[in-house]
């Protein structure tokens, strides 16, 4: 495994792991009830976003349970419209990826550009052997941009988690790509010269 240089780059974004000065932007999309029911997680209070960000930055990335989170900045704008994280799951070579926006900014194939960027993250610079990403059967445009991405359908676990706003069973969907599977994408790691 080595070591990634950041911030990686796409063509109109930029992923970097976050830190504490992002809690505001993060609590922008984190405190919509619309956002938080995909996330099986109430909606962020300002307090909560500031010791989340805290927790997540610097945080180590070297073993299973590890998290690392990114923000997703929009080159032009320098705004942070998101967040892509990989969380090192329990078994060999597995991660696992995660996703969420603005709503403001959906429909723009950032969700996709960004995990595209996640993907190689994972797969050339740490050298996972699968990546999978667990999905609301609800969320269909998350759903979507696994499928744009080419990433397999494995599972539907019918009914599988109540979500906490509404108290209703979710029916969760299973994606995932092996790394033989991955072809690299548009995202292009810095790398010093």
């Amino acid at each position: 495994m080595t070591t990634p240089h950041w911030p990686l780059t796409t063509e109109r974004l930029e992923l970097r792991p976050v830190t504490p000065a992002d809690a505001d932007a993060f609590y922008a999309w984190r405190s919509l009830p619309e956002v938080a029911r995909y996330m099986f997680q109430p909606p962020w209070t300002p307090e909560l976003a500031a010791r989340k960000l805290v927790d997540w930055s610097g945080a180590p990335f070297t073993m299973p349970g590890d998290v690392l989170v990114m923000a997703v900045t929009h080159r032009a704008s320098r705004d942070v419209i998101g967040e892509v994280l990989l969380k090192w799951a329990p078994g060999s070579g597995q991660v696992e990826v995660g996703y969420g926006f603005r709503p403001d900014v959906a429909g723009s194939g950032y969700a996709t550009e960004s995990v595209r960027a996640a993907l190689g993250l994972a797969f050339e610079v740490y050298g996972f052997h699968r990546v999978f990403a667990r999905i609301d059967e609800e969320n269909t445009p998350s759903a979507r941009v696994c499928e744009r991405l080419g990433m397999r359908l494995e599972a539907r676990l019918v009914e599988s988690d109540i979500r906490p706003d509404d108290g209703a069973w979710a029916t969760e969907l299973n994606y995932a790509m092996l790394a033989r599977e991955h072809t690299s994408g548009t995202a292009v790691p810095r790398r010093d010269p």
